[in-house]
């Protein structure tokens, strides 16, 4: 009779070494192991359950006893940086202190905590502090909602703050003015060690741009999609996995930011009334925005939302990160989508600065298009009253619609389930 042996029985879940960031990598997809020991000192990596993460464990003996101390998570936490943690876990042990595990999870978590302790110090005038808040509160918070701490990087902070502010028109002055805003919340951060290592620490502004280029001259670029272009564009998203068809088709058929559609929730969208709300706390200018859906738009979202039903995800927002969590794609993660497509040669916001150039094209009015982009909406009070605005839009979407297909006849075609 052939017997065999379950190899894994002996195995042991528990690993003593010296743990590195390579050893984290070796051991991380083992289902085997649950947990990492440093044998330096009482520290544990205890894996998740999806083994996509873990989180730092110290522990301190006395009287027979052990006292579990949770230090921080990985990867915020690298092992190259946990040892400092150790190290001040120690003293505040020492101290009979409780020891905090402050992690920010997100950029937006660490500017709101950075404006909030500013205001709390009162170190600086009150208009500086109202300048701190303003920016935070209508661009960097929004840029960067969502956005994992430990994924910032250079090119993330190019694409979707410093280019995407100079592709709305703002001054030199005011991105470097955000950028500061920024690398100075990370800087307190670390400081406070709040954060394990700094990712903004070796970046400065004029990194950005080579060493003779015109940094006066930076803010002015043209539209790198022509109207030539539309078709082929329409006929790449039909090539698209759904979600990524469905941002590239809300960003092109509304002419959005895509700050604010990747935020969208099933909530504001009326299949009823056919129109998507934008509320205020969500647009960029403050103001709500109402976008008129066309039979054509209507019907491919009710389809894409039967389709993430399909897939298991009744949640709240039409971009989720993914199907098994119920929170909105950040922004690097919703600007890679959209280079599924583009393949780099252009951005989101070229599509908005198109789609605005074909409604003039096709004969809309220059302040319907104003609104569509929700733009000075105090102005066009005064041209044309609320109702007869939101009907001039109507045309105007369904126009431009019936402009795309046009283009590519099956652009607006309902999801397959």
């Amino acid at each position: 009779m052939k017997v065999s042996f379950n190899q894994g029985v002996f195995f042991a879940s528990t690993i003593s070494l010296k743990i590195s960031d390579a050893q984290i990598e070796k051991h991380l997809r083992d289902q085997r192991v649950r947990q990492l020991k440093d044998v330096r000192t009482s520290l544990y990596l205890r894996f998740n359950a999806k083994r996509s993460a873990g989180t730092w464990w110290f522990y301190r003996y006395e009287g027979g006893k052990q006292y579990p101390y949770r230090i921080g998570t990985y990867p915020a936490t690298s092992a190259k940086d946990i040892m400092s943690l150790v190290s001040a876990a120690t003293i505040t042990i020492a101290q009979d202190k409780a020891v905090s595990c402050n992690r920010f999870e997100t950029v937006d978590q660490l500017i709101e905590w950075h404006v909030l302790r500013e205001v709390k110090k009162k170190n600086s005038s009150k208009e500086r502090l109202n300048n701190l808040r303003s920016m935070s509160n209508r661009h960097l918070i929004g840029i960067f909602h969502g956005e994992p701490v430990e994924t910032l990087n250079h090119e993330i902070i190019d694409e979707n703050l410093v280019q995407e502010m100079f592709n709305e028109g703002y001054s030199v002055s005011y991105v470097k003015a955000l950028f500061s805003l920024l690398k100075a919340a990370f800087s307190s951060a670390k400081r406070l060690k709040h954060i394990t290592s700094n990712p903004l620490s070796e970046i400065k502004f004029k990194n950005f741009f080579p060493d003779n280029f015109s940094l006066t001259k930076a803010q002015v670029r043209g539209c790198r999609v022509n109207s030539e272009q539309i078709k082929g564009i329409l006929e790449d998203c039909a090539k698209q996995p759904p979600k990524i068809r469905m941002l590239v088709l809300m960003l092109l058929g509304h002419g959005a930011r895509i700050g604010e559609t990747r935020k969208a929730k099933w909530k504001n969208i009326s299949f009823s009334l056919n129109h998507w709300v934008i509320p205020s706390t969500d647009t960029k200018s403050g103001v709500e925005m109402i976008y008129p859906l066309s039979d054509p738009m209507a019907a491919l979202l009710l389809s894409y939302r039967n389709w993430q039903k399909s897939k298991g995800y009744s949640g709240d927002y039409v971009f989720p990160i993914s199907f098994h969590q119920n929170k909105p794609a950040y922004g690097s993660l919703a600007s890679q989508w959209v280079r599924q497509v583009s393949k780099r040669e252009w951005s989101a916001h070229d599509l908005r600065k198109r789609a605005k150039s074909v409604w003039l094209e096709i004969g809309i009015d220059y302040i319907i298009c104003e609104s569509l982009l929700n733009h000075a909406k105090d102005k066009l009070d005064q041209v044309y009253m609320h109702s007869h605005i939101e009907d001039l839009k109507k045309t105007a979407i369904n126009d431009y619609h019936l402009h795309l297909k046009s283009r590519w006849s099956s652009c607006l075609t309902p999801v397959s389930l």
